[in-house]
Parts: C-alpha cells; structure tokens; sequence
C-alpha cells in the first residue's frame, strides 16, 4: 500500500494553506492508497513529521507553505537519508524554490500538475548539521532581513525584504571572513554579504546566478565587494537582469566543499538559510548531489555551465 503524509504550514500566505488542503487530499488520493494531513504548530515540527514518515516507510512527502517550510519539511526528508520523495505547494511569500523548479506558484495550478512522472533529483547543501535546497546568507542584510515582520510580509510581499535591506543603506558593516574551498582557495576577505546558492533564484529574482541550475552538483559563492551596499542603485539592474555575477561588484566561486569563518570582532553572526534563520558562523558548506528525488517539471532549468 502506498502512502504519502501531507505537513501543511497553517500560517503560510496568511492562511491560505487552509484553503488548498481538500483539493491537494484529491489530487494525491489519485496517485496513493492513503494520504494524511499534519498541520504544524511550531519551529522543527514539519522536520519532525517528514523524519517520521520516513522512517516509517511513507513512499512521499509533500509539505504546502513558504521557503521556510520547505527546508524545514525537506530537512526531516534529510534526516531520514532521503529515502522518500519530496514535494511541495507554495503558499508563501517569495517561493524561491518553486521559482527554480518551474513549480506554479497557484497552489491550485500546482497541485494539477502533480504527477509521477514528473520526479527529478535535485542537489542538496549540507551546512554544518542542517541542509538547504536554495541558498545560505551571512552579513548585514541578512541581519536587516531577519527584522521582516509576517504583517511586512502579508501586506508588501517581496517588497518587503527590498525595503527592509534599503536599511543596509544607512548602517553598512563589511564583516572579515576565512574562507576555504575545496578547489584550493584559502584567503580572507572583507564584505557586507556572502551568498551560497544551489539555484539560480535568491529573493524572487529568477536571474540571479544563470550559470546555475539545481542538479549540477556545484554552489556558486557570491562575495559581494566592499562597495557595493554603497553603489546599490546601479546594482539592482544587473541583479535583475542576470548580470551581477560576472560584474565588478561580485566573486564567484564554483565548489563543492566550503568552509566559511567569522574573523570579525562580534559576539555572533547568524546565517540565513533558505529565509530562515540558519546556524551560526563558522559553517562548513557541502552540496550532495541529486540527492532529493522531488515532484517538479522535469527538465526546467535543467542545463547549466560550470
């Protein structure tokens, strides 16, 4: 007997997960013999219950709700050695990783779309003892980011974030950092953000890193120059049009392996993981490639360069 669990974020999109949890019950009862539902209540539980229905010998897990969600839902199909398949509704506010994977952002066109013959293997970052399907952030904006409320979030949407990073603007601290790779690079360098991306979207822009796609086995990290909180308005072209990472305000570093340490004198620097608060610096980064098995379009994005 088939079986898949469904862990729905009843908070996403203000709410509207609610709305959707019917018309997803028919649309998997058509591809399993048993679906059940698991609304979240708090931090870790989507981890929780996608570990345990993995552990049990579910066949799938889908979660509905933002990026936050997913990685939470995706970590508990981690911890249980990724043995089930994954998929996901996006009811949030950004939906970075349906961006990337050319899932349909409607809930509703999303779970149309849901197929079996539409599962693809995707790449996975582990950092430290977590793991992410989008990207890793450290420095000031990241730490301007974490201040977004949900009332922010429900009444501007992306705009929010933008709008709260133009704080950066008045309080710009460029942070020192070791970082090591496994391509031989081992130097320190000082910078306002740091990125590590698995795909080529970060904060709705779908053109950021073109080089980039979600099954090629590489991060790119991004070292954002000293500069460039300074001249942002001639950067927000060039990230829009899918240019900053051959600019000058940028470089790129295509990896495997990474280790990124904090050599400045603060008490503490938060990363942020796939929109939510992540692990502290130092992090060491890996990309375990394909090692998702996800329900999306087959093929979207699918080529890239290194």
């Amino acid at each position: 007997m088939s079986r898949c669990l469904v862990v729905v974020n009843p908070s996403s999109g203000g709410g509207a997960a609610r709305k959707y949890v019917m018309d997803l019950q028919m649309k998997l009862g058509t591809l399993f013999d048993h679906v059940e539902v698991k609304y979240t209540e708090g931090e870790g539980d989507a981890t929780r219950f996608a570990k345990d229905a993995s552990d049990h010998d579910f066949d799938a897990v889908f979660c509905m709700g933002g990026d936050g969600t997913v990685n939470e839902t995706m970590n508990g199909v981690a911890q249980g050695g990724f043995k089930v398949n994954f998929g996901f509704i996006p009811v949030g506010t950004v939906n970075d990783m349906a961006r990337a994977l050319g899932i349909p952002r409607h809930p509703l066109a999303a779970i149309h779309r849901i197929n079996h013959d539409n599962i693809r293997r995707i790449d996975v970052g582990r950092c430290n003892n977590k793991f992410f399907c989008n990207n890793i952030a450290a420095g000031v904006i990241p730490k301007v980011i974490e201040e977004v409320s949900i009332k922010e979030k429900r009444a501007l949407g992306p705009l929010a974030y933008f709008l709260r990073a133009g704080q950066a603007l008045f309080t710009t601290k460029d942070f020192a950092y070791r970082i090591i790779t496994d391509q031989g690079e081992d130097f320190v360098v000082k910078s306002p953000l740091v990125l590590a991306l698995l795909t080529n979207v970060v904060s709705s822009f779908e053109k950021f890193m073109p080089p980039a796609a979600v099954d090629d086995g590489y991060m790119r990290i991004v070292i954002f120059k000293e500069y460039f909180i300074l001249d942002i308005l001639s950067v927000l072209p060039l990230i829009m049009s899918g240019s900053i990472y051959k600019s000058k305000y940028a470089k790129i570093l295509t990896v495997k392996k990474a280790r990124i340490e904090l050599l400045s004198t603060v008490d503490d620097l938060p990363t942020n993981m796939d929109g939510d608060k992540g692990p502290y610096l130092p992090v060491d980064l890996e990309v375990l490639p394909q090692a998702l098995k996800v329900y999306a379009p087959i093929g979207h994005r699918k080529n890239s360069q290194k």
